[in-house]
């Protein structure tokens, strides 16, 4: 049997690992519209150069558990933990997400360089367990 890789996805808020069917990963998309206006999003969480010279901040991907997210009434793309728990569906995922006209626009190639290099804040390696 080959050995499947697991990936950890990791709260923003409790910083707790989040099981299958107990989070998700999501973007703002009223904030990924105002990046593609070039507009500064006013409640962009990230300080950076950008943000503090009013230019507008990449939107960014985040993780939460279900019970630790923010209720802000926002119009947000989740994908559910168990769709980016292994590489294949990581990849499957990114391919799908590609798809979307508004993607190249967020941080995802932060998720992906996390994972890959095992210090992700987000999405990370794990553990290796026998694939059935």
């Amino acid at each position: 049997m080959a050995a499947l890789e697991l990936l950890v996805v990791f709260c923003d808020a409790c910083r707790k690992p989040i099981g299958d069917g107990d989070g998700f990963l999501y973007v703002d998309l009223a904030q990924v519209r105002a990046y593609r206006a070039g507009e500064a999003f006013p409640a962009a969480p990230v300080l950076s150069i950008e943000s503090l010279m009013g230019r507008p901040v990449r939107p960014t991907w985040h993780a939460h558990h279900t019970a630790c997210a923010p209720d802000n009434g926002g119009d947000a793309y989740d994908v559910p933990v168990a769709q980016v728990r292994t590489w294949p569906r990581l990849a499957t995922t990114t391919a799908r997400l590609m798809s979307k006209n508004w993607f190249s626009f967020t941080d995802w190639d932060a998720v992906l360089e996390g994972a890959a290099s095992a210090g992700g804040s987000r999405v990370s390696r794990t553990a290796l367990r026998e694939a059935s």
